[in-house]
């Protein structure tokens, strides 16, 4: 379980790089799904979780569990096809062999800008076995692929573009679920109950009982390491164009893959630490555990402190990424201009 959500975290983080694309994108050429989520969008994350939470409680106090499962199990077999396409494109995307069959192109329903070429009917096929065999068999194994693939999709297309936001966001969640674990039986009662992927299940030896962790536990936390990494590599851009003199695309281009990643490193430890910590707490008192009650703490204020430690806390509270990524932006074009200059007076 712990080995899972790590991993998860750890790819979600680089994939989140891609995000960084924007330095080389001509200002107003980002789309939607590469703009950071805002403050306001931050806060009503964890009301729109409140919600959806208390209303599926209800339906399956009112309507009946069996029911709500059925609906459940539709609406994530649905989800689950988008979310392995979507990681069979990430691995397979990139291969020539495949461009033939994406140029032919089957359907095109312009109102929702959908696109159905030959490659993603095949993708879209390949996808359905796995789902088949949860919708059937309910299974741990296909739970936890159908999960992650949850979790990997929501990485690399959900981010957190300022650590004020990030910050305002999980102690909301923090709040959120130690009164949902400790204060209600609401939060206990839907993790034992849905039969969906919204959660990691390892099977016990001995103990009939499976160990879970919600994938919330895995993504809350996993928005801030994320933008811990990114902001490593904002600052390890800006020390090199002031200590080497070089473009930023000369810089940019030879990152290597070692850069220092101090808040990054110190977030993840952190994390590591605190699933050791909910999950000992958990077996110790053979009780459910609010997991963000120990990964908030041991997440943020660790990002904290690094930035004391090294004086930029300022830095850290200010971090900006849509403004930062504009700022490069212009500086890279201004460069360009420079060297068109340059090239034109030779």
């Amino acid at each position: 379980m712990m080995t899972d959500a790590i991993a998860l975290i750890y790819i979600g983080s680089f994939l989140s790089l891609k995000f960084f694309i924007f330095i080389t994108k001509p200002a107003g050429a980002t789309s939607d799904t590469e703009k950071p989520m805002s403050t306001d969008e931050g806060w009503k994350m964890p009301l729109y979780a409140t919600i959806t939470l208390v209303g599926l409680f209800l339906l399956f106090k009112y309507i009946g569990k069996q029911y709500v499962n059925y609906l459940l199990v539709v609406y994530f077999a649905f989800l689950g096809v988008g979310a392995i396409k979507f990681w069979i494109d990430n691995l397979l995307g990139n291969m020539r062999f495949l461009d033939s069959l994406k140029a032919v192109q089957l359907l095109y329903i312009k109102y929702f800008d959908f696109r159905l070429s030959l490659y993603d009917l095949f993708a879209y096929i390949a996808a359905i076995p796995i789902i088949g065999i949860y919708v059937v068999f309910k299974d741990w194994l296909s739970n936890n692929i159908i999960g992650a693939a949850f979790c990997l999709f929501g990485f690399e297309n959900l981010y957190v573009g300022k650590f004020t936001t990030a910050f305002l966001m999980l102690g909301l969640f923090f709040a959120y679920d130690i009164y949902f674990v400790f204060g209600t039986s609401i939060m206990v009662t839907l993790a034992t109950g849905i039969e969906g992927p919204i959660k990691l299940v390892f099977p016990r030896v001995v103990d009939p009982r499976s160990s879970m962790l919600g994938l919330g536990d895995i993504l809350v936390p996993g928005l801030l390491i994320t933008i811990c990494l990114r902001f490593d590599l904002i600052l390890y851009l800006r020390k090199q164009m002031e200590e080497t003199k070089q473009t930023l695309v000369q810089v940019y281009e030879g990152i290597p893959h070692n850069f220092p990643k101090v808040y990054f490193t110190s977030c993840f430890i952190c994390y590591i630490i605190g699933l050791i910590i909910t999950i000992t707490v958990g077996v110790v008192f053979n009780a459910a555990q609010p997991a963000l009650l120990y990964l908030v703490p041991l997440t943020v204020i660790p990002v904290c402190i690094v930035a004391l430690i090294r004086g930029e806390i300022r830095k850290l509270f200010a971090f900006d990424e849509e403004q930062e990524g504009n700022e490069l932006k212009k500086l890279l074009a201004k460069q360009l201009c420079s060297y068109q200059l340059k090239a034109s007076l030779s």
